[in-house]
């Protein structure tokens, strides 16, 4: 019984303290930002503010949601239409080299087959591109 209050207790510092950095950290079922709050949904992710209650945005992937997230924290209005613009293309490339892969696998043409990897390819490669992009959104100091 002491533990369970002891880990509460615990949480509650670290909750506390984390409000104050731009450090992602989940509780329950979310991935939270000092007051920005990121839920997964079926169509991707979700994106609230805690202190308006309101929606700010919905993201295809999380990478792009905690980039979008950490923006919002750090007041860099100037780069959430980038993050989000990011985020789609990533999305888009992305379901590509699914629907290429889908295609290399099923198909028995192998001119159709070749055509695919090539796409596939550079799905792929963008994919990565715009992936490492985020990333600056995510890491920079």
């Amino acid at each position: 019984m002491k533990t369970s209050k002891l880990k509460a207790e615990l949480d509650a510092i670290m909750e506390s303290g984390l409000q104050n950095v731009f450090i992602p950290y989940a509780k329950g079922n979310s991935i939270r930002i000092k007051n920005t709050v990121i839920r997964r949904t079926k169509q991707g992710y979700l994106i609230f503010d805690v202190k308006d209650s309101k929606r700010i945005a919905d993201t295809f992937s999380k990478r792009g949601a905690i980039a979008y997230a950490r923006c919002v924290s750090k007041n860099r209005r100037d780069a959430l239409d980038t993050v989000l613009d990011l985020d789609m293309k990533l999305g888009k490339h992305y379901m590509d080299s699914i629907f290429a892969k889908s295609t290399i696998e099923k198909t028995r043409d192998s001119a159709r087959k070749d055509s695919a990897m090539v796409r596939f390819d550079i799905a792929k490669d963008y994919t990565w591109h715009y992936v490492s992009q985020l990333d600056d959104y995510i890491f920079d100091d």
